[in-house]
Parts: structure tokens; sequence; C-alpha cells
């Protein structure tokens, strides 16, 4: 019996039996990740230099031309004869008009008015004003008065581009 007890050598091993259980089941490297970082890196740093090559170019004729185009979207060519005399022109014509339900101050507005137009009776315009519709005040305007009426800013001056054919 002792050749037998003899036979039977147990050792103990504690590493082999070891098991840890992942708590979320990925089973992702650090190679993969850091790789994944760096592919995003090289995209990131692509776009950011291409982004500044853009911003420091500087604008060229053809795109100043085209926004130039963009600008007189209304624009109609005249039509000329053989001579050169004109069958057709074209004309373009700013009216301004007044919404008073929108006017935010009127005596600033009236006051900006008549230095815009000072050959223009206010009175008449202050009559108009309290009736509460919407009516021209001036129509076939310069584009120095345009810009001028444009920069007061005010959402109750109503602009509207005409173009018309003159036939002679």
């Amino acid at each position: 019996m002792e050749e037998n007890k003899s036979r039977i050598i147990l050792e103990d091993y504690k590493n082999d039996f070891i098991y840890e259980k992942n708590k979320s089941n990925l089973n992702i490297n650090f190679n993969r990740i850091s790789f994944i970082f760096f592919i995003f890196f090289l995209i990131s740093l692509i776009y950011i230099i291409h982004l500044i090559h853009l911003g420091s170019r500087k604008n060229s004729n053809l795109e100043q031309n085209l926004s130039n185009a963009f600008r007189k979207e209304l624009y109609r060519a005249d039509i000329v004869d053989r001579n050169g005399r004109y069958l057709a022109k074209t004309v373009s014509s700013i009216d301004i008009g007044i919404n008073p339900v929108e006017i935010i101050d009127q005596k600033k507005l009236l006051v900006n008015l008549k230095l815009i137009f000072p050959n223009k009776n206010f009175n008449e315009v202050k009559k108009l004003i309290k009736k509460n519709k919407f009516f021209w005040l001036e129509k076939k305007i310069s584009e120095e008065d345009y810009e001028r009426i444009m920069k007061l800013g005010d959402k109750s001056i109503k602009p509207e581009e005409k173009i018309t054919r003159l036939y002679p």
C-alpha cells in the first residue's frame, strides 16, 4: 500500500486554473485601438492641412467674375441693331415703400429720411403713416440713395427693384 501512495504525486499549480471573466465580453487588443487612433489622426491631419491651404489662397479673377454675375440676377442685356442703335434698352429702377405697422421709432425714421430726401414734403408722409397702410415713399431712386436707405436698417422700409424695357 505504501507503494501506491508513493506513485500518486499531487502538485499544486495555482496559476493554471485562474480564469478572469471579462465584463464587457469585448476582446480588443491595444494594437487595434492604436491602429484606429492612428488612422483617425491621419485623416483629421489631412483635412486640417487642406483647410489651411484653401484658406490661404487668394481669390482669382474667375471667382470675382462669378460673384458679380450672381449679384445681377435680373440684368437683361440691351438689344442693338447692326448699326449700333438701340432697339430696346433695359432700365433698372428701385422703388421704396414703407409699411407703418413695422416702424419701430417714427421720429428717428423721419429724421433720417429728411436727410436722404431733403426736397420731400414730410407732412404728407406723417399723414400716410397715421393711416397704418403701406405706401410708396419714393419711386425710381438712385443707387446712392438706395444704399443710404438700406443702411438705416429699419424693417419697415421695403425696396422693390424693377427692370423695364424701353422701346424707342
